[in-house]
């Protein structure tokens, strides 16, 4: 009898048309290059946090502490809002924590409802476990949430809501009269998914508190992550936050040693540097404001973000703009795998990096077609 493969199990579609700056170096015989395709942040880690991790790395012939006991009293403190650490778990990052969600409430015979456009590991989790995936897709011109639909669309079979706000790869935010709307009308049986990793760069006054649904102990889990505002996207660290009772539950989806002891230390310090995330707030938005400003005076389509990126999308096909763009040194990310095959998603960087994919934008502009 041969090995017999999952069909499900398919390269994840979040990796289409992503290149490393290693690539484009290789391809391209550039020497200067700057990446702003994967929602980093353009700025180092907290010097708080690479001294902490440097001291831990002192420590790695040991192994680190079984749970994450430290972490979640630090994020307990850091937050506030009357959260126990009982209320937080941890993942190897934020994928890792969808994934945890995912097998802890998925079957094969269950359902989900994904809201598309948006980060597509939730449609590429949920397939892997062989759950059935209904779309109620945002509306195509403001890509605003249906939550009518939504509701609609629940089943004795759905599980989960999956919810990102503000949304990866379009920016627009869940407003606090939607998500109420939801809470209050979905059957018992359905946790709400509110993956939440820019929550840092919003400053829409009509944003969903998810936080305080999690205090009243309503069926939502709230998603965050360590890569964006404070800079560690290569560290890995990503956690969630849900009523007790079910963030024990998802937590028994653990590895044992899930997290080094250079991450939880790296982390717990990285809460403690208030003018680090300050610094990297005040630059996103700025940033994306002059961005969003300077793509529409080239006459090219792009919708306002929450985020810490700008969507837009060109007259040209979007993969012929991404290429022209490496080639000038420049990566943004097409949105192929993200179901926007004709939009690209700019990332902000440092003022100069900006100024540099402006520059990059209107000379493919210029050339057209054949640049």
């Amino acid at each position: 009898m041969s090995l017999q493969f999952n069909p499900n199990i398919a390269a994840s579609p979040i990796y289409v048309g992503g290149k490393s700056t290693e690539e484009v170096r290789s391809q391209y015989g550039l020497e200067e290059i700057i990446k702003i395709g994967s929602n980093e942040n353009p700025l180092p880690p907290s010097p708080l946090a690479v001294e902490a991790m440097q001291r831990a790395a002192a420590q790695l012939n040991r192994y680190p502490p079984m749970g994450d006991d430290d972490l979640r009293e630090a994020l307990a403190g850091s937050i506030g809002r009357g959260l126990s650490p009982d209320h937080f778990f941890s993942g190897n990052g934020g994928c890792d924590v969808l994934w945890m969600i995912a097998n802890s409430f998925l079957t094969a015979a269950d359902e989900c409802i994904i809201c598309r456009p948006t980060f597509p590991i939730y449609d590429a989790t949920a397939k892997r476990i062989g759950a059935k995936v209904v779309y109620v897709d945002l509306d195509p011109t403001d890509f605003r949430y249906d939550i009518e639909a939504i509701l609609a669309a629940v089943t004795e079979r759905t599980r989960l809501v999956y919810l990102c706000s503000p949304n990866n790869p379009t920016g627009n935010h869940l407003t606090a009269q939607q998500l109420e709307a939801l809470i209050s009308h979905l059957p018992p049986h359905v946790l709400v998914v509110s993956d939440e990793v820019y929550h840092h760069f919003v400053t829409a006054d009509d944003i969903a508190d998810s936080l305080a649904y999690v205090q009243e102990g309503k069926n939502l889990v709230v998603v965050h992550s360590f890569s964006k505002v404070f800079g560690l996207a290569g560290l890995r660290l990503g956690y969630g936050i849900a009523p007790v009772e079910i963030s024990r539950y998802i937590a028994r989806m653990r590895q044992p040693f899930h997290l080094s002891r250079v991450t939880i230390e790296g982390g717990i310090a990285a809460l403690q540097d208030r003018d680090h995330i300050e610094k990297t707030v005040e630059l996103v938005i700025s940033g994306r404001k002059w961005l969003y400003e300077q793509i529409k005076a080239l006459g090219i389509q792009a919708w306002p973000s929450q985020a810490n990126f700008v969507l837009f999308q060109p007259a040209m096909p979007a993969p012929v703009m991404a290429e022209a763009l490496l080639k000038r040194g420049v990566i943004v990310r097409p949105l192929g795998g993200f179901y926007l095959p004709d939009h690209i998603r700019v990332t902000v960087g440092l003022p100069g990096e900006n100024e540099q994919f402006i520059s990059a934008l209107r000379q493919v502009l210029e050339a057209g077609t054949t640049a």
